[in-house]
């Protein structure tokens, strides 16, 4: 969400006769995440061609700060996302870039996609989601507390494909800390303790 804009227009006159005309713009931004509510500075610098009519021929984005590299999510190691499965290994990898990228409705989907995947994984029947959360349950890969946790991403999910709508960063954060728990217990921890030569 733009909060205030400042536009600034040049124009170059360097080249030759007959030759298209161009000019360049600068917007300056300060805008605001959707997600998390984060406010930073956008400056966007727009190149234009114009000859009869304006066509636009690139235009590059700066953001400061870069929150693309401030954020720290607890995402799964690469030593550790290496020994889940591939069809889990591979969303992981797609919901990490969601995070990554500040698309928090997409990492909110992606979270629910990664709880159906662990249960398609495991062949969990069930109904819909939640019978197949319980279910985890009932074939002894979750305990009884984790069930309500678990669904909270199920939760999360459908209110960010049906609303169309994001979490926050804080609260996505805490949704991968389970989600992340849910992985090791299931994958991770089964695979160290079988090397634990006692």
């Amino acid at each position: 969400m733009v909060l205030f804009k400042k536009e600034f227009t040049t124009f170059n006159d360097f080249y030759p006769e007959n030759s298209p005309s161009y000019k360049e713009s600068e917007s300056y931004m300060v805008v605001q995440c959707a997600g998390c509510e984060q406010p930073s500075f956008l400056l966007r610098t727009i190149g234009t061609q114009f000859a009869t009519e304006d066509e636009e021929i690139g235009h590059f984005d700066e953001n400061f700060p870069d929150r693309y590299y401030d954020t720290d999510f607890p995402l799964l190691s690469e030593e550790e996302q290496l020994r889940l499965p591939t069809l889990l290994r591979n969303l992981y990898g797609e919901v990490e870039a969601a995070f990554e990228s500040e698309s928090n409705i997409l990492a909110g989907v992606g979270l629910r996609m990664l709880v159906e995947g662990i249960c398609l994984e495991r062949k969990i029947a069930g109904k819909n989601l939640l019978e197949k959360i319980k279910n985890l349950h009932s074939a002894n890969l979750l305990s009884a507390n984790e069930v309500p946790i678990l669904d909270k991403l199920r939760q999360i999910g459908n209110f960010s494909a049906h609303s169309i709508k994001g979490f926050s960063t804080k609260d996505l954060q805490y949704a991968l800390e389970i989600i992340n728990h849910v992985l090791k217990t299931i994958y991770i921890l089964p695979l160290i303790n079988k090397r634990l030569k006692i």
